[in-house]
């Protein structure tokens, strides 16, 4: 393992060093790690119920961007 900063340490790196930590600390953990909120949980679980009930309701992400184009 390498060398341990301290905070202040942190603090005194550039900007593109802090982003390279950061980049560095979150491709170190797995999806599978990261915690899920139950009510996000259960809003998922939701929209695929939906999706699976009527899946020709929705729209396809191309069709979603469309619409964001056309609001900008």
């Amino acid at each position: 393992m390498g060398r341990t900063l301290t905070k202040e340490e942190i603090f005194e790196l550039s900007v593109s060093e802090r982003l390279e930590l950061i980049e560095t600390l979150w491709d170190s953990i797995s999806p599978e790690e990261l915690p899920v909120p139950e009510s996000h949980q259960r809003a998922l679980d939701e929209a695929l119920d939906a999706y699976r009930r009527e899946p020709e309701a929705g729209k396809s992400w191309e069709q979603v961007r469309d619409d964001l184009s056309r609001k900008r």
